[in-house]
């Protein structure tokens, strides 16, 4: 199967769904698929692809982010240099287009796609649309869902595949009217494999990545050997997603340190300038105030780090992991590191309501989860907890990249 895959997420070096995006890359090419990739620039090439269409266009994020908060579409112009180059290369020679996008205005591209060609597209949300809870509000937030609703009931019209990464998901859209019939859960693969047995890196290991990020892993490795047991927030905190609730449940424990890498959006450790210096440090001093507020006694805040390196740390030096949903009844949102999660066999401190995310965790046989409905802190033992939220049933096969991709090409070919 030839795939040309379309995608912007898939550019962004520390970006859950970038991540995610070069995951599906790099399955479909597992699974012995051609893939053509469009995106802007990567930051390291994707092994396997076939032929690599770059968009290397200058765009203003904040503009585009503001004409996104008024109509609900990304700005840009990589639709239009995807327009043409569509007209440019002959559809044919693929059996797939396949769109992924987590800015939902992606999608229209199907839409061109259809106008042009009889070929197969999918368009693959890498989060919910115009379902999305957030879009509850003013005259603003009612033209964004409703621009949403057209776009994605023209994409369903015109019987193009739609993905979405949960059950949940799918539901929200069923219960607005929509026909669901073209519809599929499309899971968030592991992004990388874990070695449970692997050492920590050696200085000849972190020779190869910056001096500051060398440095950073062996504080990490350090600051671990001070405390009885380790726990880990691998993400940031935005919108409805807050700390306080984590914060609140690790309070007091005097055996536990708390670490949270990342703990403010990615794009503000990839984009330079003055403005996302200040926002960055501005959103990690909140962070770390309310920590000490709340009463964490062991609580350290570390910058995003390479993948290979935040696996070897996991594996060596930590106990648990803590997953941070916002606050939504039922959840619809499963976060690609959830997911992840799973390939460490550690256990999963789930913040979050019935939906998505406790879906998945109840798969791998932990029931336990830290339900916002209910506000009583739960006082036993970090021991006793730790084994309520560990995983029963071993699912890294079943979500590995090669697996996800698999069973989709599977469902396409029914």
């Amino acid at each position: 199967m030839r795939i040309l895959f379309i995608g912007t997420e898939v550019s962004l070096k520390n970006s859950p769904e970038g991540i995610v995006s070069r995951a599906l890359v790099e399955g479909f090419i597992k699974n012995g698929c051609t893939v053509d990739l469009v995106s802007p620039v990567l930051p390291d090439s994707i092994a396997g692809v076939s032929e690599y269409f770059t968009y290397d266009a200058k765009e203003n994020f904040f503009v585009n982010k503001l004409h996104k908060k008024i109509t609900g579409f990304e700005g840009g112009g990589f639709y239009d240099y995807c327009c043409n180059l569509i007209d440019s290369i002959n559809l044919e020679n693929y059996n797939l287009v396949f769109i992924r996008s987590d800015p939902v205005s992606l999608h229209k591209i199907a839409l061109y796609v259809n106008e042009k060609s009889s070929i197969q597209c999918v368009c693959s949300f890498g989060d919910v649309g115009s379902v999305n809870p957030y879009y509850k509000g003013g005259l603003l937030t009612r033209l964004r869902k409703k621009n949403l609703v057209d776009l994605e009931q023209k994409i369903i019209g015109r019987g193009n595949i739609i993905t979405q990464t949960n059950q949940r998901s799918i539901d929200l859209y069923q219960e607005a009217g929509f026909d669901i019939s073209r519809f599929q859960v499309l899971p968030n693969p592991i992004v990388s494999t874990v070695d449970r047995s692997q050492p920590l890196l050696s200085a000849e290991a972190l020779s190869g990545y910056s001096p500051a990020i060398a440095e950073c892993y062996n504080e990490v490795s350090n600051a671990s050997l001070k405390h009885a047991h380790n726990v880990a927030f691998i993400g940031s905190f935005y919108g409805e997603r807050k700390p306080d609730r984590m914060l609140d449940y690790f309070a007091d424990r005097e055996d536990v340190a708390l670490h949270v890498f990342g703990g403010v959006r990615n794009i503000l450790f990839e984009k330079k300038g003055m403005l996302y210096q200040w926002m960055k440090e501005k959103g990690l001093k909140e962070l770390g105030d309310n920590a000490k507020k709340r009463g964490v006694k062991n609580f350290y805040i570390w910058p995003f780090m390479p993948i290979a390196l935040i696996n070897s740390l996991i594996t060596n030096r930590f106990d648990g992991l803590i997953n941070v949903d916002a606050d939504f009844n039922p959840n619809p949102f499963l976060s690609s590191k959830v997911v992840q999660y799973l390939s460490y066999g550690k256990s999963v401190f789930n913040f979050s309501n019935e939906g998505a995310t406790v879906d998945l965790l109840r798969e791998s046989g932990i029931d336990y989860f830290i339900d916002y409905s209910s506000p009583a802190k739960d006082s036993r033992s970090y021991e006793a907890l730790s084994a309520l939220t560990r995983p029963k049933v071993d699912l890294a096969d079943y979500y590995s990249r090669e697996a996800v991709t698999r069973r989709f090409l599977d469902y396409l070919a029914v």
